[in-house]
């Protein structure tokens, strides 16, 4: 080999020899490869603690909603146990849903209003000195409402299980008639209405729980000038009735019966008005009025008018279907409240009768 061939040579072979070294001489932590990989796998890292952030966001929330569904489920139970206990019980004598409506133990949430107690009433000198009726003429109403509302009345009696609440009306200046089961066994109770002014004592005279009647008859000191109430000589199915009185629903809602809870004596509550028509006349003993003016505790005793503010019936109880959730009111025909008034000698005075004529269609 000559020298020109040997220097060719070795000039070729330098330049790779000088690449190797230098790849050689780099360390793997400046490659681009390793930063490659390094920063793929971050990103892979993030992503899965991404992902596994949510997973446990979305395992929150499941847990959170399971257990307000099961809150939920628990709560609905106990609404519809309750509810339950309060269909038995409205089926029951109005004089035992008040007794027992107390021993209800609400669910939480649920608003159960039970009337609070009233201090018991003051001894009176009996029935006899409670009759002393008033010597000023009343004034004639001026129309069926003034007529209702100056002769129904607010009864509370302070009975040994608690305070009962009904209406009553009066049928003579003095007397005033309710359901036997409003007072009990209660001798005295307190009456108040827009023609009162004002709470007045009144004394049980009479009071009777048999034979399908339910008829209470009171006495009241201090009664004032009213124009009595008249009971109509009977009722047809379809004709036109309302009831008046003083219902729980309604009434325990009232600013002005809290005041009288509370010992405000002038305090008046609003007597309520609803009407309805009669569906039919259930031929019992006593026979019963079945109507569709609305009526609840409290109604108990009122009078169920005509049109003409005549008494066809005293309110007595009602009836709940469970299956249909209807209600049925019901009262006792004024015929029989007329032939007890009569038994026990306490006034009353008869509507004029009506020409007489068949149902209305």
């Amino acid at each position: 080999m000559t020298e020109g061939e040997k220097n060719t040579s070795d000039s070729g072979a330098g330049p790779t020899q000088a690449g190797a070294a230098a790849d050689a001489a780099v360390p793997w932590y400046r490659r681009p490869f390793f930063w490659g990989m390094l920063f793929f796998l971050l990103l892979f890292v993030l992503a899965a603690w991404l992902v596994w952030k949510q997973w446990q966001v979305a395992e929150q929330y499941r847990a959170s909603l399971a257990a307000q569904t099961a809150e939920s489920r628990k709560r609905n139970d106990a609404l519809e146990a309750f509810l339950q206990k309060l269909r038995l019980l409205l089926q029951k004598d109005p004089c035992v849903i008040q007794r027992e409506l107390g021993s209800l133990e609400a669910p939480p949430g649920v608003d159960l209003r039970v009337l609070p107690a009233v201090p018991p009433l003051a001894p009176s000198d009996g029935p006899d000195a409670l009759r002393q009726l008033p010597a000023a003429p009343a004034r004639k109403p001026e129309s069926v409402a003034e007529l209702l509302e100056q002769a129904t009345v607010l009864i509370l009696a302070q009975r040994p299980e608690g305070l009962s609440m009904g209406s009553g009306f009066f049928v003579a200046p003095g007397y005033i008639v309710t359901n036997g089961h409003v007072v009990g066994n209660a001798t005295e109770a307190l009456v108040i209405n827009k023609a009162t002014h004002k709470a007045l004592r009144a004394a049980v005279l009479r009071s009777t729980q048999s034979r399908g009647r339910d008829f209470a008859v009171l006495t009241v000191d201090g009664a004032p000038a009213i124009t009595p109430l008249k009971l109509a000589g009977g009722v047809k199915r379809t004709e036109r009735v309302s009831a008046w009185g003083f219902p729980g629903a309604i009434t325990t809602d009232d600013p002005k019966f809290a005041a009288l809870l509370q010992g405000n004596a002038k305090a008046v509550p609003e007597v309520v008005y609803t009407d309805g028509a009669v569906s039919v006349i259930l031929q019992r003993t006593p026979p019963l009025i079945v109507h569709t003016a609305t009526v609840s505790q409290g109604n108990s005793g009122g009078p169920l008018v005509n049109e003409r503010g005549e008494v066809v019936g005293i309110n007595t109880f009602i009836k709940l279907d469970d299956e249909s959730y209807r209600q049925s009111s019901l009262a006792i025909v004024s015929d029989s409240l007329a032939d007890y008034l009569r038994s026990v000698q306490v006034p009353f005075s008869r509507a004029a009768a009506r020409p007489a004529g068949g149902e209305k269609p």
